[in-house]
C-alpha cells in the first residue's frame, strides 16, 4: 500500500507519482482485422460454434455490426484523450478541464446534429448525462475555473469569452463577476495569512527603543504607509492587467517559479491550485469492462489510515532491541488485571 501525495515544491516542481498506463483501444484495434473475422468465421469451427451458441450477437459481427463500431471509437476517442490528459502524472492538470470540459461538450452537441443515426443516438444520451452531472454553473468546483485565471495565456478575459460563448452574454458576464468575487476573497485570505506571518517577525520592535518624542513620527510614517499601500495595486490587479504571454511548449509551473517575485501572493494561490488532481481515477479504469482496477498509486486514504501508515512505518524504521518473552507475559498479565478492575473498559484482550 503506497500513500501518493500532489504538491508544488519551493523549486517549482510538481510532485506526483508515476502511473502505468494501459491502452483501452480494443475496438480501434479490432477494425484493423475485421476481414480477419470474417474468414476465421468461414474457416474456424470452434470460432463458429462459439458465436451461435456463446456470442451475444449470435453470429459473425455484420457489416452494420463494423459500422456500429467505426462510429464507437470515433465518438470513444474524444473521451479517450481527454482522459490522457487527465490522468497526466508529470505535469499539472488543474489548468486544462476548463477548456477540455468545454471543448467536449461543443463535441457532444455537435454529433447530435450528425447524420449517423447511431452517433446521435449515442451523443444524445452523454449530453443527457452531462447536463445531469454538470449542467449547472454551481455545481462546478470554482477553483477549475479560477485555476484557468492563473493561466497567464488566458486569465480572466478568456473565461469571460467561454462563458458567454456557453450561457449567453448577460448570465455569462453575471457568472463571471461570481468567478471574479471568488478569486478576489481566496487572494485576501491568502494576503492575510502572509501578513499575519510578516507581522509576526516584527512585532515587539516599535516602542521599547524610540524616543518618547519619536512616538509621533512614527505613527504618522505608519499612517503614510497605510495610506500608500491602500491606494497600490495589489499583485493580484497586477496580474491581471498584464499582457498575456504566448510561448509556445509553454512550462506552467516554470513561468510561476520565474514570477514568483513579482506576484508574491498570487504564485502561492497558483502553487496550491495547481497542485490538484483533476483525476484520482487511472485512465485503464475509465474504459475498462470489468472490475475497477486500483493500483498502488491511485489509492485514496483516509486521514486516519494515512496517519496509522506514517506511524506504522516510523515504527518499523525504529531499531530493533531484545525482548523477551518474561517481559511480554507480565506486560499482558498486567492487561488483563486491568481489564478485570475496569470491566466497562473498551479495552479487551481476546
Amino acid at each position: 500500500m503506497v500513500v501518493t501525495a500532489h504538491w508544488i515544491d519551493d523549486q517549482w516542481n510538481l510532485q506526483k507519482k508515476i502511473l502505468n498506463l494501459f491502452e483501452y483501444t480494443m475496438l480501434d484495434k479490432a477494425l484493423k482485422f475485421e476481414k480477419a473475422f470474417t474468414r476465421m468465421y468461414l474457416e474456424d469451427q470452434k470460432y463458429q460454434k462459439y458465436c451461435r451458441e456463446i456470442s451475444t450477437i449470435r453470429g459473425n459481427p455484420s457489416t452494420d455490426d463494423w459500422k456500429n463500431v467505426k462510429a464507437f471509437v470515433k465518438f470513444l476517442n474524444i473521451f479517450y484523450q481527454t482522459t490522457l490528459k487527465f490522468s497526466g502524472s508529470l505535469y499539472a492538470t488543474s489548468n486544462s478541464f476548463f477548456h477540455e470540459f468545454f471543448n467536449l461538450r461543443n463535441d457532444i452537441i455537435k454529433y447530435t446534429k450528425s447524420d449517423d443515426l447511431t452517433l446521435v443516438d449515442m451523443a444524445k444520451r452523454m449530453k443527457s448525462k452531462l447536463e445531469k452531472y454538470w449542467g449547472k454553473f454551481e455545481s462546478m468546483n470554482m477553483l477549475l475555473i479560477i485555476v484557468v485565471v492563473l493561466d497567464p495565456r488566458y486569465k480572466m478575459k478568456y473565461v469571460n469569452y467561454i462563458l458567454s460563448i456557453a450561457y449567453g452574454t448577460l448570465l455569462g458576464r453575471i457568472k463571471s463577476e461570481d468567478v471574479a468575487s471568488i478569486l478576489t476573497r481566496l487572494y485576501n485570505h491568502y494576503n492575510d495569512s502572509f501578513s499575519e506571518n510578516s507581522n509576526d517577525n516584527i512585532e515587539g520592535d516599535i516602542g521599547i527603543t524610540s524616543e518618547p518624542g519619536d512616538l509621533l513620527q512614527s505613527q504618522w510614517e505608519k499612517y503614510m504607509e497605510e495610506e500608500g499601500n491602500s491606494e497600490r495595486k495589489s499583485d493580484l490587479e497586477i496580474y491581471l492587467i498584464d499582457d498575456v504571454v504566448k510561448i509556445k511548449d509553454f512550462n506552467i509551473l516554470s513561468w510561476w517559479k520565474a514570477s514568483s517575485s513579482k506576484y508574491p501572493i498570487v504564485s502561492k494561490i497558483a502553487r496550491d491550485v495547481l497542485s490538484i488532481p483533476i483525476s484520482i481515477v487511472a485512465s485503464e479504469s475509465v474504459f475498462s469492462t470489468g472490475g475497477q482496477i486500483l493500483d498502488t498509486y491511485r489509492s485514496s486514504l483516509s486521514q486516519k489510515t494515512v496517519e496509522a501508515l506514517i506511524c506504522t512505518q516510523q515504527w518499523i524504521r525504529l531499531p530493533s532491541k531484545e525482548c523477551k518473552f518474561e517481559d511480554l507475559l507480565e506486560e499482558v498479565q498486567k492487561l488483563e488485571e486491568i481489564e478485570e478492575e475496569y470491566p466497562d473498559s473498551p479495552l479487551r484482550i481476546d
